[in-house]
């Protein structure tokens, strides 16, 4: 009888410590799988970052914008943290142009050339006119631009695409 007693408490031990075994196997696959799904962005929390007024931007002069946005670890939320840079250009209709200060070639900062009146690159001679198409240099395409919508009278952008 004590022996089949002490087969039984093996038995179990065993199958405790198997159990274990695979769950320790399985759970990292699982998480693996599903982690896509649960993923939290880390920069740019906001659908939308608001850049400025309305009136801040001068009709046909393009303005280079800090863009302020929040930062999402496990536990806090940091607010006001500058994630980059934007170029502003408002139109007469108060319609928007947004570009990415980084030229798409090899991500070098662009200026805006005042008296070329375009967007220049310093690194390898990239030019861009005001509506970001390429005019001249090794860039394969033009600037990146950014969405934006005006809600009441404030300047939102769409950092989460380009």
């Amino acid at each position: 009888m004590e022996n089949k007693s002490r087969r039984n408490f093996l038995k179990i031990i065993s199958h405790i410590m198997g159990g274990t075994l695979a769950a320790g196997i399985i759970a990292p696959i699982v998480g693996f799988v599903i982690h896509p799904w649960l993923k939290e962005p880390v920069f740019g929390i906001e659908d939308f970052i608001n850049i400025g007024k309305l009136d801040d931007f001068p009709i046909g002069v393009p303005k280079k914008m800090t863009v302020t946005s929040s930062k999402m670890d496990a536990w806090n939320i940091f607010e006001g943290l500058v994630i980059g840079s934007l170029w502003v250009i408002r139109h007469e209709d108060n319609s928007f142009n947004v570009f990415s200060t980084n030229c798409p070639h090899l991500g070098c900062g662009i200026d805006w050339g005042t008296e070329e009146n375009m967007f220049l690159c310093p690194c390898h001679g990239g030019v861009f006119d005001k509506s970001g198409k390429k005019v001249a240099g090794p860039s394969p395409r033009g600037l990146y631009s950014f969405e934006t919508k005006i809600e009441n009278s404030n300047i939102l952008v769409s950092c989460k695409k380009v």
